[in-house]
């Protein structure tokens, strides 16, 4: 009987030790690797060994987090992840990180109230507290965060090793005395409005440009602009709310980055070049005069609301494994139909979102991933697919075609079918946004005679 109660005793302590266990990794919500969120209200947190990245507002608003250990495993801070943590004073470990999102320590002691010169955490340097008019930074420092020297009046000049790979939003926002900045070519990437409101700034002519000849900001007043060939990314806001009415990038240019042309109301014209691979968020949002769009072949990535509100009245996607992110063209009311070429890999939840005038959508059998949500409040469109394609199952609340190359939507392919789009490209007549889309015979993006030729092979049995 004595075994038996000891036996049992044991049992409930482990039950407990489990629960607390349990409990404790409950706190924790992490996903992938990505600690997503911390429901917890400990005063001293340690990050779990599990984690290589603090997800965005992780913490944001903990007021009783006083101190953090953060395991060498973690490589990324994400944005706002401590925003608002009043109680923060001490952090520690955190030696391979490497990136660190815009005010992810916002309004915490231990960057607010540190009197360390350089404040790095890992390789990051989130803060410059000295008053030094030329400063050299770390050389083990591979990025500036955001804000870092802003409004710092007695610095003039500024030197970055080899190895410095970014700078942040607002690094060096009104340091008003800044005129001499020496950058290596390893730096790739330069958040929105580094240099704004610095001599140094004002002194890189028309196209402003740093590092591995990122374009940090347009200086010009032309309405018609030719970015020069070697410029390798347009950084964010770099044209941003601009005059512009028409612009042509070179082959050199691989990234657009978030905001890039955002609110550019007059821009009627772009030539996007191959050797592009990404169109960030928001990167066209608000371009209320844009007509078409035309991605190259080389395209893998359409950011968030990359296109939201703008004119645009017919987008033309070509991309190799193209990703068409969440609410990319959403509230585009003037868009009436969408060419999707077979390279196209997923198409997000809302990425047409409220396109009231969308007609017609041509959707590839070769697309791998598709929302059912990805043509939510489009009450007017058709999609043209094929038979018992992911696109028939997954948007099945929508009107379709299914009869591939059926411009006259009868159900059948005949010779009318050919000739129609014939005339369509002779330019004799014009076609609904659902005719277009249902023209595109071989995926391929592009209404042309070969979809005509093979349309009228197939309507006389000779395919």
């Amino acid at each position: 009987m004595k075994r038996l109660c000891i036996l049992m005793a044991v049992l409930v302590l482990l039950s407990s030790v489990s629960f607390s266990a349990l409990a404790a990794g409950a706190e924790f919500e992490v996903k992938d690797g990505v600690l997503v969120g911390y429901h917890g209200s400990a005063a001293n947190v340690t990050v779990p060994s599990n984690v290589v990245s603090i997800g965005a507002n992780a913490f944001k608003g903990n007021t009783a987090l006083k101190s953090l250990s953060i395991p060498n495993s973690v490589y990324e801070i994400g944005e706002q992840a401590f925003y608002g943590c009043s109680s923060l004073a001490a952090v520690s470990g955190g030696d391979q990180v490497s990136r660190v999102g815009d005010l992810a320590f916002y309004g915490a002691p231990y960057v607010e109230q540190s009197t360390v010169k350089y404040l790095m955490l890992g390789h990051v340097l989130l803060w410059y507290n000295g008053t030094s008019q030329s400063v050299t930074i770390p050389s083990h420092c591979t990025a500036v965060a955001a804000y870092a020297f802003m409004k710092c009046d007695t610095l003039t000049s500024f030197t970055a090793y080899d190895g410095l790979l970014s700078i942040g939003t607002g690094a060096f926002y009104t340091c008003s005395r800044l005129t001499d900045v020496a950058l290596p070519s390893t730096v790739s990437t330069v958040g929105a409005y580094a240099f704004d409101g610095t001599p140094y700034l004002d002194s890189l002519g028309d196209f402003a440009t740093v590092g591995d000849q990122v374009l940090i900001k347009y200086n010009g007043g032309e309405s018609a602009v030719t970015v020069p060939d070697g410029i390798t990314r347009i950084a964010s806001h770099a044209f941003s709310s601009s005059k512009l009415r028409s612009v042509t990038l070179p082959q050199s240019v691989y990234t657009i980055d978030d905001y890039a042309f955002a609110d550019c109301v007059g821009l009627t014209e772009i030539t996007l070049n191959e050797g592009l691979v990404t169109i960030g968020n928001g990167a066209f949002r608000g371009c209320k005069s844009l007509g078409t769009l035309v991605t190259p072949k080389s395209l893998r990535y359409i950011g968030q609301k990359a296109y939201s509100g703008s004119s645009i009245a017919s987008a033309v996607l070509t991309g190799s494994g193209l990703n068409v992110s969440y609410h990319a063209f959403q509230d585009c009311p003037a868009l009436k139909y969408v060419l999707l070429s077979s390279d196209t890999e997923a198409l997000y939840d809302n990425a047409f979102d409220n396109c009231s005038g969308l007609e017609g959508i041509s959707i590839p059998p070769t697309l791998s991933e598709i929302s059912s949500q990805a043509l939510s409040n489009c009450p007017n469109v058709t999609v043209s697919c094929d038979e018992n394609s992911r696109a028939q199952s997954a948007l099945a609340v929508h009107r379709m075609n299914t009869v591939n190359g059926d411009c006259d939507s009868d159900r059948s392919l005949t010779v009318i079918d050919s000739s129609l789009i014939q005339y369509y490209i002779a330019g004799l007549m014009p076609l609904g946004g659902a005719q277009v889309a249902a023209s595109d015979f071989n995926y391929d993006a592009v209404i042309d005679i070969r979809d005509a030729f093979w349309i009228q092979m197939k309507a006389v049995g000779l395919v």
